[in-house]
């Protein structure tokens, strides 16, 4: 009943046993889950830092690399040959603080935070297509920061570019799963009979990102698969 797969390609921050350099799968391996998740009529998705990871990933048909927090411009490149999708995480520094200071995956948060700047800068280089990833999960007080964490997105993408990259460039990456889609409705536009996932934001978030960090006093109304769940007009 998977809408998409996603697969650890490489090594990750909160898992202490798998350094970030490391590949978890060989090609043959990948291809094997692009090719059935294409029978399903779906795509898959890699967790992927190093430029190794990325670019076996992209080898073997995968269709989106999630962070590629350490991408080289070779890496980039190759994204934007093949036309793979980008989605990238502009984390705040202090998640790194959930770890004590100086362990194994504090350590590595520092060098995937320190990597973010420079996968943003690519991106914007060869024009890839970059979703807006949070990797936020099962936490409601990180829930509640992502409009911050979506304002500090400034430091490389003007307003427009931000939300635009949120709202319909996310949606046109979440609609490759095709018919596999957990919506019924369109998304990521305004349109009749689309879902009606709608903000009404006090003041200009065009020209202001930041209203969107304050959700609690500049959203006034807030829609939700047409319900509305805020009105404070």
């Amino acid at each position: 009943g998977a809408s998409q797969t996603k697969l650890p390609g490489g090594g990750g921050v909160a898992t202490p046993s798998t350094p970030l350099d490391v590949v978890t799968f060989s090609e043959d391996e990948l291809r094997a889950a692009v090719g059935a998740a294409n029978d399903w009529g779906t795509y898959v998705t890699v967790h992927a830092y190093t430029p190794e990871a990325i670019q076996r990933a992209i080898r073997a048909g995968v269709q989106c690399i999630e962070h590629a927090s350490l991408m080289d411009d070779e890496s980039a490149r190759m994204i934007a040959r093949t036309g793979t999708w980008l989605s990238a995480q502009p984390l705040p520094r202090e998640l790194a603080d959930a770890f004590p200071v100086g362990s194994t995956e504090w350590l590595k948060a520092q060098e995937v935070f320190d990597g973010t700047d420079q996968t943003y800068k690519l991106a914007k280089k060869y024009k890839l297509k970059t979703a807006w990833g949070t990797d936020v999960l099962f936490s409601s007080a990180l829930a509640g920061r992502q409009g911050a964490i979506l304002a500090s997105m400034s430091q490389w993408f003007t307003p427009p570019e931000i939300l635009v990259m949120a709202t319909s460039t996310n949606a046109e990456l979440l609609k490759l799963s095709g018919k596999r889609t957990p919506y019924k409705n369109d998304v990521g536009v305004v349109k009749e009979g689309a879902f009606a996932d709608l903000l009404l934001v006090e003041g200009n978030p065009l020209e202001n990102i930041n209203l969107v960090a304050d959700p609690e006093r500049n959203f006034k109304v807030i829609m939700k698969d047409g319900v509305v769940y805020k009105n404070s007009l």
